[in-house]
């Protein structure tokens, strides 16, 4: 009778244990080349292989969550457990994410077609200027004194914009822009970069409430494969 009882003591105790046990990081991410999107064949992408990488490392489901950009930083900002990749930190979005792992420095820049001449800044201004919907980089637009800002949902819908000439020019990262021209079809020919315009690191980040713990599992998988060279060759198929 004892050793019932003693069970029917520990056993709420467990339960609240279990119940109060931090959830597990949950990656959300957009179709953003060379780092994350849904190619025809499947998920592929420099951070997209390194979240199924670390995700291997830790023994845990290789997931990755594929939803419109402004969604997955919004699901990330007002959630308490998810990741997600590549996430600019800029000042503005410093204290409101944890920044675990740095993937690259970034050049923005302000994209025609290859119709237009040279243009200089005054002109620039001028234009009807889209860029991604959910990223900051818009302030540096404001700043610059750009007049006409249009957001979109993803690289694809900005480009068909631009080629349609809804949009006069288009303001992204370079790597990303260009990657997005080769993966969905646009040929790079048809577009010219006028200007760059700042920078920042991309990062893959996390909610500002995951569990401290849970954060530096993940960050210790990313450089475990840092140093036995799987980070350098997933780096070499995606960034040249």
């Amino acid at each position: 009778m004892l050793l019932s009882r003693r069970c029917l003591l520990f056993a709420p105790a467990a339960m609240l244990g279990r119940a109060q046990a931090a959830p597990p990081l949950e990656w959300v991410a957009g179709n953003l080349p060379p780092f994350a999107w849904e190619a025809a064949d499947g998920p592929r992408g420099f951070a997209h292989e390194l979240a199924v990488a670390m995700a291997q490392r830790l023994g845990r489901p290789a997931v990755v969550s594929y939803v419109p950009w402004a969604r997955a930083v919004r699901t990330v900002e007002q959630g308490q457990h998810y990741g997600i990749f590549p996430l600019a930190r800029t000042p503005d979005r410093e204290a409101r994410f944890q920044w675990l792992v740095p993937l690259m420095t970034v050049r923005y820049g302000l994209y025609t077609l290859a119709t237009e001449s040279r243009l200089e800044l005054d002109q620039l201004r001028e234009l009807r200027v889209g860029v991604l919907r959910g990223s900051p980089i818009a302030a540096n637009l404001r700043a610059a004194r750009f007049r006409t800002i249009v957001e979109a949902k993803d690289y694809r819908d900005l480009l068909r914009l631009l080629r349609e000439q809804a949009l006069d020019a288009v303001y992204a990262g370079t790597p990303m822009l260009e990657a997005a021209m080769d993966e969905y079809g646009q040929t790079r020919m048809l577009f010219v970069l006028q200007m760059t315009l700042g920078e920042a690191t991309l990062y893959m980040a996390a909610s500002l409430g995951l569990d401290a713990a849970e954060a530096r599992r993940w960050v210790t998988a990313y450089r475990q494969l840092e140093e036995d060279g799987t980070v350098a060759r997933i780096r070499r198929r995606y960034l040249q």
